[in-house]
Parts: C-alpha cells; structure tokens; sequence
C-alpha cells in the first residue's frame, strides 16, 4: 500500500508524509491516554500471560526492547518515531540513558518534553521534530538506536538504515519493532491489487507502508547490519489491539464528540478491530529485528551465546 512518489523530490515527499502523519498523531494527548496503557505506548506490548493487564504488558514490552539491547547507564539512545516518549522515560528512568526522539508529530514532541521538564528529566530526555530521512547526527554519535511501530510510515527503507548506520557506534546494537505483511499479500500489492484492510490503513493513517519480512531484513543487511535475532510477536499485538478497543469502547462518553469528533472517534474503534482481525487471520504481522553494524573481515564481538538475557518470564516491579 501507499502511493507512487516516482518523480517525486524528497522535499515534496518528506511534505507529504509529514502532514499524512500528523493527521493521525496530532490530536489531543488526553484521547490516546484514555485507551493507551499509563505509559502512553502506542505500539503492541508483551504478554508473558493474557491475563496480563495492558499497564503489566507495557512494562513487560518496555524491559524486553531494553535488555534486547544491551541498555546500559550513560548510553545515548535514539529512538526513531518516539511517540510520547515511553520508551525514552523508562531508558532514563529505570537505566540512566541519555535519550533523544525524532517524530514528524508536533503534538507528541511537545508532549515530550513538557513531561521530561515536569520529571526534571530536560537534560535527559528530548524529542525533536524531524523527520527520519532528515537526520543529519554525526557520525558515531548513538550507542543504541530503537525504531518501534514507525517502519510502516516509511516508503523507503533503504534510505533510513543506510542513515542509521553511521551515526551508530561500531558497537552499537540497533532494533527495528514494527508490523509487515506475508508475502503473498504485499506481491499482490506491488502488483497493484488492493485490499480492504489496505484501503482501510491508507485512509486512517494518511500514509503506510507495510512490507514483507524479508524486504525489512534485505534493507539493513544492503547498509551493512547483521541480523542477530528475530522474535514475531504477532500475537501480543492481537491482544493489544483488543484491549485498546474494549478501552475505547468504555470511554465513549467521554470521548466521542468531546476530546475528538464523533467521526474520529469511530474511525479508530474500526481501525483497531480491523487490526484485531487482521493479526489473528495472519494478514498483519509484527516482529522485533535486532541487529548490529558489521564489516567483514572484522574481529567478531563476545556476543551472548543464548538468548537468555533477552527473555521476559513475567513482569515486575
């Protein structure tokens, strides 16, 4: 899905994508917080049981992406389509990580960093308006980057890794969260043939972009990554997505026609059943990729001989 850009400048199309974005992302913070889990994480958390609650799964999903990539304190990460920040507090928060967050979104980096002055966190936490294909950071500048649930708004991936890998350290561990499709779905889209869950993202999003698995891991393998892991967690966002909707569903009081318009309000109920559905019929699938810079030739790491610093058996606190 998305659009023909050929022929297209890069400024026209960074314009495009950017006010596509943010017809999505820039509306009022308090009508996500009322369907989001109390991090504000717009993106699947990780059940270790369904009978998880949506706030346990955030925690679960949060500590999962840190220990995948090796967060240590002192750490300069960036975070590629950052959101409200979830991710950036709990790595300055709970690791002592030095964080800064790109988003297109105007209404999520002000959000941003108002809470990071509120937590006394301004020197530790900062969100810019920048869109991915503008990152111009120097070279060997982050020690982890993290994208979560921003590969979808992004036609060319090629581009951005082939941006992330110098700006990251030599050493540095990058991991990319987001949803793809199966093969022979996105074939028949390259080929034209849409879909109705297709159509359905194209109107809610503005601008979207699923790929196939293999077309993400081909992208950072051509700007020099190696893939180190691979886990599908397709499942965690089906039950992500359902509580979003029963959360949504509950506050339509409160919602619906107050915080956003009805026609909003009933636009997202149907987006996350769609999305619901989508994920249990095997339509829509989400992964977490990490991966790491590598050279041939080059002497190998000490890499983890397990995936056992990796694994979240259940939430604490």
């Amino acid at each position: 899905m998305g659009t023909d850009f050929a022929g297209t400048n890069l400024r026209d199309l960074i314009a495009f994508q950017t006010e596509a974005v943010s017809s999505h992302y820039d509306l009022p913070p308090q009508f996500f917080a009322g369907f989001l889990g109390p991090r504000m994480a717009y993106s699947c958390a990780y059940f270790t049981d369904e009978s998880n609650s949506l706030a346990e799964a955030e925690e679960n999903k949060l500590l999962l992406t840190a220990k995948k990539l090796d967060l240590k304190e002192g750490d300069l990460l960036l975070d590629i389509g950052c959101g409200w920040g979830s991710f950036m507090f709990y790595a300055a928060e709970k690791i002592g990580c030095r964080t800064v967050g790109i988003t297109p979104a105007k209404e999520q980096a002000a959000f941003v960093n108002g809470v990071a002055e509120k937590r006394g966190l301004a020197g530790k936490v900062t969100a810019e308006v920048r869109h991915v294909y503008d990152m111009d950071y120097p070279q060997a500048y982050f020690d982890k980057i993290v994208t979560i649930g921003a590969i979808e708004h992004m036609d060319d991936l090629h581009r951005v890794f082939a941006k992330c890998a110098p700006i990251l350290k030599d050493d540095g561990l990058m991991l990319v969260h987001g949803m793809t499709r199966p093969w022979k779905d996105r074939e028949k889209e390259l080929q034209g043939i849409t879909t109705e869950a297709g159509e359905l993202v194209k109107e809610h999003f503005g601008v979207g972009y699923w790929k196939s698995l293999w077309e993400v891991m081909e992208a950072l393998e051509k700007n020099d990554f190696e893939i180190l892991d691979h886990e599908n967690i397709t499942r965690h966002y089906q039950l992500t997505t359902e509580r979003w909707f029963e959360s949504l569903q509950d506050n339509e009081k409160e919602f619906a026609g107050k915080v956003v318009s009805e026609e909003k309000y009933r636009e997202f109920m149907v987006f996350m059943a769609g999305y619901s559905i989508g994920f249990e019929t095997s339509h829509t699938l989400c992964s977490q990729i990490l991966c790491r810079k590598i050279q041939s030739g080059d002497i190998r790491p000490a890499l983890p001989l397990t995936r056992q610093d990796m694994i979240v058996s259940t939430y604490k606190e």
